[in-house]
Formats: structure tokens, sequence, C-alpha cells
């Protein structure tokens, strides 16, 4: 008999745990779902302004990154994405000497309201930039050397982006689409010379404006 009892318990068990995980696989594919429906491609251009002219110029970029479709009705979102933006760094002397190349990956909280073909929203995103730096300008200029004697290195760095957008449907997976956005991101860059070497953080802050177009293949 106590076989049988402890054998019907366990049995009870498995049973009450088995329909939590169920439940939970059954919430993963739907959202999984709807990600996947809402998923699209951005392609544009955006113009920068940097924060600190001192240490950044105004510089632009043109490329593709990825994004979900803004939803149809009003309400919360949380909107990740991808993107990149270029900048020209200036060394103490004033001279430009590099270009940085920054990928950020987005994740964060946002609000839409949705008005026919239109759509707008305001987010704050935050998330782990890639950065990457190539020689741009007069770098011997910059640090009284030759060129090539200059070498340069960026470190990866948090982003934070607070961002207006609005979005209008040519069709139902098409849209035309601007935002204004404020990129805050501080990574270290060192320059090592015969001079001697130079670490330090650079204000890469910038307020930008993005136009382009938006793709939703698996939208319906």
């Amino acid at each position: 008999m106590r076989m049988q009892a402890r054998g019907a318990i366990v049995a009870v068990a498995l049973a009450l745990f088995a329909r939590p995980a169920l439940a939970q696989q059954e919430f993963l594919k739907d959202n999984l779902g709807k990600l996947i429906k809402k998923a699209g491609v951005h392609a544009g251009a955006s113009f920068a302004n940097p924060m600190d002219t001192r240490e950044a110029y105004r510089d632009g970029s043109y490329g593709v990154s990825i994004g979900l479709a803004p939803g149809t009705t009003n309400g919360w979102r949380y909107p990740f994405g991808i993107g990149w933006y270029t900048e020209e760094l200036v060394a103490p002397n004033g001279a430009i000497f590099s270009q940085v190349r920054a990928r950020p990956f987005y994740g964060g909280i946002g609000y839409g309201w949705h008005f026919g073909k239109w759509s707008a929203g305001a987010q704050l995103q935050a998330g782990w930039s890639l950065n990457s730096l190539k020689a741009h300008g007069d770098p011997g200029a910059a640090f009284g050397t030759a060129p090539d004697a200059v070498v340069m290195k960026i470190s990866d760095s948090v982003s934070v982006r607070p961002q207006l957008k609005v979005e209008y449907f040519l069709t139902r997976k098409f849209t035309a689409r601007s935002s204004l956005n404020y990129v805050f991101t501080n990574p270290r860059v060192t320059i090592v010379t015969p001079n001697g070497v130079l670490s330090d953080r650079w204000n890469a802050s910038n307020i930008s404006l993005a136009v382009g177009v938006g793709y939703y293949p698996f939208r319906k």
C-alpha cells in the first residue's frame, strides 16, 4: 500500500510540474512567432551632430539595421534593434585623426500610438556598442609624429538611446520612417606614439536624425 501511495504521489507531482512546463513552451512559441511576424529590415541614412565638438566631428552614415514593425494599436512596446553610425574623432590640437564605427545592439521599452497608416512612438533603449577605429584625416599632424607611427585602439562601450520616431505604411509591408535620436556612449580610446601613450574616455555622444524605409516580409 505504501508503495502504491508513493507511486500515486509521484504521478501527481509529475503531472503538476508538466503543466507549467508545457504552458511555458506554448508561451515562448506564441511570442517567438509574434516577433518573427514583426521582424523587418530598415535601410536609410542618419546625420549625427556630436555633443562635444572638441572630441568628435559631425559625420553621417548609411546602412541597414534590424527592427520590429510598429503595432496596430496604442500601447507599451519592448523594442530591440541593431544599428550603426560613424563619427570622426578630433585630437586635443583640433586635427581629425580617425573615424569611429559604432555598431550598437539595443533593447528597451517604449510607448506607441497608431493613427490609420501612421505610427509614432517614444522609447528608451540601452545596449552594447561594438566599436572600431580606422585612420582618417591626418594622424601624424594630430600627434606630432609620422602617420605610420600612430597606433589606435578603441574599446566597446555601453550605449543608451532615447528615441522619437514616426513611420508611415505605404503598403502592408513597406514603410517610410524617420527618427530623432540621442545616443550616449563613452568608449576608451588609446593612442600609442613614439612620444607616449594617450588613453582616455572619448565623448562620442550625439544627436542624430535618421530617414529611410522599412520592409517587414512576414507582416500580414
